[in-house]
């Protein structure tokens, strides 16, 4: 794909010895994508936007993962920007309507509400859930759009669950390689448990619009068995295991296929799929559920 030799081109390049957040930026504007700042939340964040060509196209909102939360295992990073940004990525290979939205605390965004536990134990906590809320509708009703597809990677993915569950206009859910059970997650790997954070399995809440999560057999990061429990909890969610996929590939490569392969389950996904450039091979899987 166009879009896999860019970022190879570019990213090396980018890298040197600048910032995560001014990588990033610097990524975006090569990518064309409009860079925003929003301040509707409790914290800063900015916004990378494809704009929309048709308003009655859904829009695609983007949440990453967690970044680097902790340098050594223990001590918590000064800077938890994603180094890959895999979910910027994503937007990059989407066509318009696509945004962006960074996490609270990341992207060097500092405000005095601000503290190392917003990207470590409280990383997935009420108070991120709300501002990423906030700052999604905020953005939507900035750009007069009525339907959202929620995507998220990784720890993104476990955000996007929980921000749904109190964002008006959700259409959809997707995630990739998402963390649905923290618990089961930070049992797994013997890692700090996150006891400022919600867990998506243990969710009160009623989720009334379709979702699918796109799961790697081969990931060792977030195997897809951690996340039995999420599934337990919402027999309607839909998963599908990728045999050739793990955490970090192919995500990217086989983007417009995945969404097309979402429009299964999701009907967002069928309308936003006609706004996916390129075209990829079909990937094959393991389905279940």
């Amino acid at each position: 794909m166009r879009i896999h030799l860019l970022l190879s081109l570019l990213l090396p390049l980018l890298a040197g010895c600048t910032s995560a957040p001014v990588r990033l930026d610097r990524l975006a504007a090569t990518a064309g994508l409009q860079r925003l700042q929003v301040a509707d939340g409790a914290f800063p964040a900015v916004l990378y936007l494809q704009p929309a060509e048709r308003s009655e196209q859904p829009l695609l909102v983007f949440i990453e993962g967690d970044g680097i939360p902790w340098r050594g295992g223990r001590e918590p990073s000064a800077d938890p920007t994603s180094q890959r940004a895999l979910a910027l990525q994503l937007t990059m290979a989407s066509t318009a309507p696509a945004l962006y939205v960074t996490r609270p605390c990341y992207h060097g965004l500092r405000n005095e509400h601000c503290d190392v536990s917003l990207w470590t134990a409280a990383r997935y906590s009420p108070a991120v859930v709300r501002s990423l809320m906030h700052t999604i509708e905020a953005a939507r009703q900035r750009l007069d759009m009525r339907d959202v597809l929620l995507i998220g990677y990784s720890g993104g993915g476990a955000l996007a669950v929980l921000v749904a569950e109190q964002l008006d206009g959700v259409a959809g859910v997707l995630t990739l390689a998402a963390n649905l059970d923290i618990q089961a997650w930070t049992t797994k790997h013997g890692y700090l448990p996150l006891s400022d954070s919600l867990n998506p399995a243990d969710s009160a809440r009623e989720h009334p619009w379709p979702e699918l999560h796109l799961q790697g057999a081969a990931d060792i990061q977030v195997p897809p068995s951690t996340t039995d429990a999420y599934f337990q909890r919402f027999p309607q969610a839909q998963r599908e295991i990728l045999a050739d996929h793990d955490h970090a590939c192919c995500w990217v490569d086989h983007w417009p296929a995945l969404l097309e392969r979402a429009s299964r389950y999701l009907p967002i996904a069928a309308r936003a799929a006609s706004a996916v450039s390129g075209k990829s091979e079909n990937t094959p899987s393991t389905p279940s559920r």
